[in-house]
């Protein structure tokens, strides 16, 4: 698959958003770097690949419309992208280039937005103020099978879940008694869909699980919580496989497990294959690497404070680096990171019908 750059046109963001966030038209250069529009503050080599790879998305900016992307695999090229048009929006979640934004002065607004043609959908309001703990969703927004799911705890003793699928205008909202609360608590961690269900794991463990088929909600009694929940646990799709990314003391990696779903317990990685992760409170996922220098690794939100590019942890060598490969650690020292609206991001320039664009829009 050839990656280029979008054809010349308007990326504008659609006029009935407008009131809702201040999100205006985009009026552009003919340029076609300038499409995107990016700034390019340093580079080596071409963005144009056989091959591509997520980008580090992030924002320094206290207003968040500056937004920096960085690519691990040219040599860290960094770019700047203005999105004035997001003014206080607030990045939820990403797949396949869409992100799943909300303002936070206006619960009950959510929308889907790609930076890079600038295209959004909105949502149906939230009929109440939600304050969700996860939110994810299961497939690209342009897509009919689309879904957003999110779960939050209710005072301990309940877990409320809310959802909607593409064509539908209005959310649906299931509470369901707590009776796991000792055990399971819907902490901040992103939502995983694997094998037709949402997947929410706290940071002891525990996973719970919700059919979208039949609305339920279950607590597993297996696998066992094993980890301590004072240390942050990610939970990650990867070839069809549940991962969780467990981070221990000192910010060093207590390990990569995997869902045995045949014994139900969580069994260590020690080699991701042709694999890598990326990791953020934000976003979690899987991508196959373009090539074997980038296999095996998991990257993580974070800078290298010498400049050497982003924070890699290598299951080859036990150790963290930097994509530049000259920083060298067993922990997040001499690194910044965890910045606001902070996630990876699949580049994705392919421009979507209008009618894509409708989330309402009944399947033809």
């Amino acid at each position: 698959m050839s990656v280029g750059y979008p054809s010349r046109g308007n990326g504008g963001v659609y006029s009935k958003l407008s009131s809702s966030i201040g999100l205006h038209p985009f009026s552009c250069s003919l340029s076609n770097r300038a499409i995107i529009p990016m700034e390019k503050v340093r580079s080596s080599s071409t963005s144009r690949s056989t091959h591509i790879s997520p980008w580090l998305m992030f924002s320094r900016d206290h207003s968040r419309t500056t937004f920096n992307f960085i690519n691990p695999m040219h040599e860290n090229e960094n770019y700047l992208m203005n999105h004035s048009d997001l003014v206080g929006a607030t990045v939820r979640f990403q797949k396949g280039g869409w992100l799943l934004m909300s303002v936070p002065s206006q619960e009950t607004l959510s929308f889907f937005y790609n930076p890079f043609t600038r295209e959004a959908i909105k949502l149906p309001e939230l009929p109440f103020d939600y304050s969700f703990s996860g939110i994810s969703f299961s497939s690209l927004p342009t897509s009919l099978d689309c879904v957003v799911f999110s779960i939050e705890a209710k005072g301990g003793d309940e877990v409320a879940v809310c959802f909607i699928r593409k064509g539908e205008a209005f959310w649906s909202e299931y509470v369901f008694p707590n009776t796991d609360r000792d055990k399971y608590f819907p902490l901040l961690n992103t939502p995983v869909f694997c094998k037709g269900v949402f997947y929410c794991l706290d940071y002891n463990g525990t996973l719970g699980v919700f059919n979208i088929e039949d609305n339920s909600w279950k607590v597993l009694e297996k696998p066992h919580p094993q980890f301590s929940a004072v240390y942050p646990n990610f939970l990650v799709e990867c070839g069809g496989e549940l991962l969780s990314v467990k981070l221990g003391r000192h910010e060093t990696l207590f390990g990569v497990f995997k869902l045995d779903f045949s014994k139900m317990d969580w069994v260590r990685v020690e080699n991701l294959g042709k694999y890598m992760l990326f990791i953020s409170y934000i976003s979690c996922f899987s991508a196959i690497a373009p090539n074997s220098r980038m296999s095996n690794r998991i990257y993580f939100p974070r800078l290298c404070l010498n400049g050497d590019g982003v924070l890699v942890y290598s299951l080859e060598t036990g150790n963290y680096q930097s994509s530049g490969e000259q920083h060298s650690a067993i922990n997040f020292y001499d690194t910044e990171g965890w910045f606001s609206n902070c996630t990876y991001i699949e580049p994705n320039w392919l421009k979507s019908k209008p009618q894509e664009l409708d989330w309402v829009q009944p399947p033809s």
